[in-house]
């Protein structure tokens, strides 16, 4: 990583000087998806997984999951059976109603690096109510667009 700002003083001899932090930068975890994008129609329940994959340096546990507002958004969270697989946590939203559904589930680690995770989640329901509620899974390494 490099970085460079720009910095004002109130010094006379330097009213602005350059900034340069550098270093390297260690991934601690990989989540995929990052955030969820749902869309669906009224009565569909959507539902999604997210993988998170501590890095093996800076391997941790997950010890609690808790929702912004939890705003019809139902989340479980699958513990691995090793150490060498993610962690998962499967996401269903639902709205009877033309809804734009908005959330973060926040995940509680043990870990000094990344004591807090956050996933995003965006669900809209759009068009007609259906008349029988369906699940409409979206797989969660699928990329939108």
């Amino acid at each position: 990583m490099h970085k460079r700002t720009e910095v004002k003083t109130n010094d006379p001899d330097k009213k602005k000087f350059f900034l340069v932090v550098q270093g390297k930068v260690e991934k601690v975890v990989t989540l995929k998806p990052a955030a969820l994008y749902l869309n669906g129609k009224p009565g569909e329940v959507l539902e999604s997984v997210v993988t998170i994959m501590p890095a093996l340096k800076y391997n941790f546990s997950i010890l609690d999951m808790a929702y912004r507002q939890n705003a019809g958004i139902e989340a479980t969270l699958v513990k691995p059976e090793n150490e060498n697989q993610p962690w998962k946590v499967t996401v269903r939203v639902h709205s009877d109603k033309v809804a734009n559904v908005f959330d973060s589930l926040i995940l509680k680690t043990d870990s000094p690096h990344r004591p807090e995770l956050k996933i995003r989640i965006s669900a809209l329901f759009r068009g007609e109510k259906l008349s029988q509620p369906q699940i409409k899974k979206k797989p969660a390494d699928k990329k939108p667009g």
